[in-house]
């Protein structure tokens, strides 16, 4: 789409484009053009509406120039233009014939869009669920095509929810009723162009004659009546038609073709008047409209079709009271409620050329809401009464309180409430500012109504009454109890004379049985049968460790240390089957005493599933925890990695737990000639050992972050992988000593190649790397860097040999492959001036003491 845009305005461009009317905005080109690619137009089509619309070169220049910089969007369109331009959910696009010669007043789209933001009314509500004032909607809705709002319909208490208030939409615009008809997909009310030419209509400048002739005389004229109201015919001269009506117009032509075509005289031949093509005529639409201005339409065109071309009626126009004023004076008021409630077309007045059309602000929206169909603002004539407001929203919604109707009025200084009776609706006069309510019923007692519930086939809501009237009766109806119902005793739930409720026991079984008096039921009872497993509650049976699916299972009479590793899914690899422990709550209902005894525990060994020892097919009980452990023979395979200058690289098993580096090495073939042993590493992987102790000296380092000595948490965090120091020329010269390290799970031993350099970083000049030579010390290496820094610290350089190792000292002993790190003087190392200022006075202190002491052995 953007593409296509700016190849429009490029096209513009080179047509020239020259002002021929009022100039466009910026706004309503970008959404012309967008109108027009919607509806399939072509580029060079679009480009030659634009440019007799009266688009300048000049206005496409810098639209282009701000469109491709992405300094123009679409969503910078307003709203109007958008509507006007064909965005009408599904409205047709304007062409350009019934909108050619459109000038655009005063009052643009842009800024009555910028008005209507202005009064926008932040009102978005979500009302309060409650019998009084709720929403109750169908979950079916019927759509009303004038709003596209749903229409609601009083349900049952159990369908209630919370709805949005319908009065106002998303954006908090009130939704007054009927103002959408004339931006609905549907509505357009266009002139039928294909109907025959009405007698009555009156001709006038533009209009295109077809004369035929036919029978003797044969003949066929096409002309259009100029400006001055006339067409000339060969022979014959001016003929004047405007003001004429077709009818009149073809009595005259006949009459002035006689004087040539004898036989019109005679009726040897006929004659008759069409038109072909018909003007335009200027009408003006004011008022509280979306787009007020003066439009060029169709001379078959009415009222609501320029009410529709102007964008629609304004949040505050008056759709009750529109005036069409011709020749200075009133010639019709438009009721457009008469249209939408009885179809009637009679005030859906033709215009004329000059006619006015001017929609006044509305002199009374009411508002009605509640349990009627269509709840929303209305706008109503003087006199029109409460009665007239509720057949407007549809009438009652089913469900409704009918009986009054409450109103709120605002008279300028207080609030007043009136609640109207169903005798007085006729006549109560609604006023502006009203706002109706229709209550529900709120009806949710029933006369004959009880419930059962629990472990019957068919719990529910039965009619009490007939063959419905006691317990026994009420449980057969419901297809009597489930196998597990727990028939010692049911209870029913009744409510009394002041809405409490009671318990009544129900010996159920022995009704059932017959040998209990039957119970009468009341109305509102509701019987509820317990489950035997909600009486008797049994616990879970519980299984961890080694098997399939660990966890929870359902307790069931019988069931056996075997069915439940069958539940679980089987032993997993790795479990044991030499030690199965069953852990058991202790419950001595009829004990008097504490006991120590905390649980017991069976310890049982199983063999291909079934247990071994114990008691066969040993049971479980509600509770038991059964737990599978790990056979102490199985150890998952545990890889290390060697890799660099060996004979064999690659990943290797650990075949024992005391398998050590030079074992390692041994199995890799042992490292190559290029291999510099001296400098191998070994990194490791952090275990959960050294993982809870860097955690726990963290924790005690932050905690005592206020003492100067306090060692830097930033130094304990370690990463997941580290290195080990290794010596392992010396763990190669003497395998199982102490230089021989054991390896662990995921070790990496890296044996790199000969180095000939030594590396210096840190506090010097020009960190660099420098070519080894035997015997020459630190220093030597940091003059090869340029020097220390002024921030260095000396003292503290240290050496980073490649095995990992660390020496600290000028005197270190350098190998290739090493670096020397020169570390820098930390901020904490500067004295603070109130530091300074303590030495100094501590200084003169010092100084006049030894003064006094001197002059006093003098």
């Amino acid at each position: 789409m953007r593409k296509r845009i700016i190849f429009l305005l490029v096209a513009l461009l080179a047509l020239g484009a020259q002002q021929a009317f009022a100039q466009m905005s910026d706004n309503q080109i970008i959404s012309y053009i967008t109108t027009g690619v919607a509806a399939g137009k072509s580029e060079s089509q679009i480009a030659s509406e634009l440019v007799a619309k009266g688009v300048t070169t000049s206005q496409l220049q810098r639209l282009m120039k701000a469109y491709k910089s992405g300094s123009l969007g679409m969503s910078e369109v307003p709203e109007i233009a958008t509507k006007l331009d064909g965005q009408r959910t599904g409205r047709r696009p304007v062409s350009l014939e019934e909108d050619s010669g459109k000038s655009v007043s005063s009052t643009t789209a842009a800024d009555k869009t910028a008005k209507k933001a202005s009064v926008k009314k932040p009102k978005k509500v979500k009302r309060v669920k409650s019998q009084a004032n709720s929403i109750k909607v169908k979950k079916e809705l019927v759509i009303d095509p004038l709003t596209g709002k749903p229409i609601p319909e009083a349900v049952t208490e159990e369908e209630e929810e919370e709805v949005e208030d319908p009065l106002y939409d998303e954006d908090g615009y009130k939704i007054i009723y009927g103002h959408n008809i004339f931006s609905s997909q549907s509505l357009s009310f266009e002139p039928n162009q294909n109907l025959a030419t009405p007698e009555d209509y009156v001709l006038g400048p533009g209009d295109e004659v077809v004369i035929d002739v036919w029978g003797v005389n044969e003949a066929m004229i096409r002309q259009d009546i100029s400006p001055e109201g006339r067409i000339i015919i060969s022979q014959v001269g001016p003929i004047n038609l405007a003001g004429l009506t077709v009818k009149e117009a073809r009595g005259k032509i006949k009459s002035s073709l006689s004087k040539i075509y004898s036989s019109l005289r005679n009726g040897t031949s006929q004659l008759s008047l069409t038109l072909g093509k018909v003007r335009t005529v200027q009408i003006n639409v004011l008022g509280e409209v979306e787009a007020p201005g003066t439009y060029r339409l169709s001379a078959f065109t009415t009222v609501f079709n320029a009410i529709y071309r102007a964008g629609g009626i304004t949040e505050i126009g008056s759709l009750r009271n529109v005036k069409v004023i011709r020749g200075g004076e009133e010639f019709a008021c438009v009721d457009v409620y008469e249209y939408i409630f009885n179809g009637k077309l009679d005030n859906n007045v033709a215009l004329k050329e000059g006619d006015v059309i001017n929609v006044p602000p509305y002199a009374s929206l009411v508002s009605i809401e509640g349990f009627v169909k269509r709840p929303m603002f209305y706008e109503l004539r003087d006199g029109e009464s409460l009665s007239a407001l509720i057949k407007y929203a549809g009438g009652y919604a089913s469900g409704a309180w009918q009986d009054d109707v409450n109103v709120e009025r605002n008279d300028g200084r207080q609030n007043n409430m009136f609640t109207i009776k169903a005798a007085d609706i006729d006549t109560f006069g609604m006023k502006d500012g009203d706002a109706a309510y229709v209550r529900g019923s709120n009806i949710t007692v029933f006369t004959n109504k009880v419930d059962i519930k629990g472990a019957v086939y068919r719990p529910g809501s039965f009619e009490l009454g007939g063959d419905i009237q006691t317990v026994s009766q009420l449980v057969a109806h419901a297809g009597g109890t489930l196998e597990d119902a727990f028939l010692g005793r049911a209870q029913i739930v009744r409510e009394k004379q002041d809405r409490s409720l009671e318990i009544v026991s129900v010996p159920l079984k022995g009704i059932l049985d017959g040998n209990v008096e039957d119970i009468m039921l009341k109305k509102g009872d509701v019987l509820v049968i317990s489950n035997v497993n909600e009486i008797e509650l049994k616990g879970d049976l519980s299984i961890t460790g080694y098997v399939v699916n660990p966890g929870k299972y359902q307790f069931a009479e019988h069931t056996t240390l075997e069915d439940l590793i069958l539940l679980a899914g089987g032993l997993s690899e790795g479990a044991s089957s030499a030690k199965v422990d069953i852990s058991r709550r202790i419950n001595v209902p009829s004990s008097t005493a504490a006991s120590d005894t905390l649980a017991k525990v069976y310890e049982l060994s199983i063999k291909d599933g079934l247990v071994e020892d114990g008691a066969k097919g040993f049971e479980l009980q509600p509770y038991d925890v059964v737990s599978v452990r790990r056979s102490p023979t199985y150890i998952e395979q545990r890889n290390v990695t060697i890799t660099g200058e060996v004979t064999f690289p690659g990943q290797y098993t650990l075949i024992s737990t005391e398998e050590r580096v030079s074992d390692l090495v041994q199995r890799a073939g042992g490292p190559t000639p290029n291999g510099n042993v001296r400098g191998a590493m070994l990194k490791r992987k952090i275990n959960q050992y050294e993982r809870n102790v860097r955690t726990a000296m963290s924790k005690i380092v932050t905690q005592s972050a206020s003492s100067r000595d306090t060692l830097d948490v930033n130094k304990l965090k370690v990463s997941e992988i580290y290195t080990v120091g290794l010596e392992l020329d010396k763990a190669l010269a003497h395998p199982g000593s102490d230089y021989d390290i054991i390896l662990r799970d995921s070790d990496e031993l890296i044996i790199p190649e000969m180095a000939s350099t030594v590396r210096v970083q840190g506090e010097v000049l020009y960190p660099n790397t420098v070519h080894f030579i035997s015997g020459k010390p630190v220093a030597y290496y940091v003059r090869q860097a340029g020097g220390f820094s002024h921030r260095a610290r000396r003292a503290k350089t240290y050496v980073i040999y490649m095995n990992g190792m660390v020496a600290i000292g000028a005197g270190a002993k350098l190998e290739p492959g090493c670096e020397i790190v020169v570390p820098g003087r930390s901020d904490k190392d500067k004295l603070t001036t109130g530091e300074w200022l303590g030495i100094g006075t501590t200084a003169a202190s010092i100084t006049t003491m030894i003064a006094t002491i001197a002059s006093y052995f003098k």
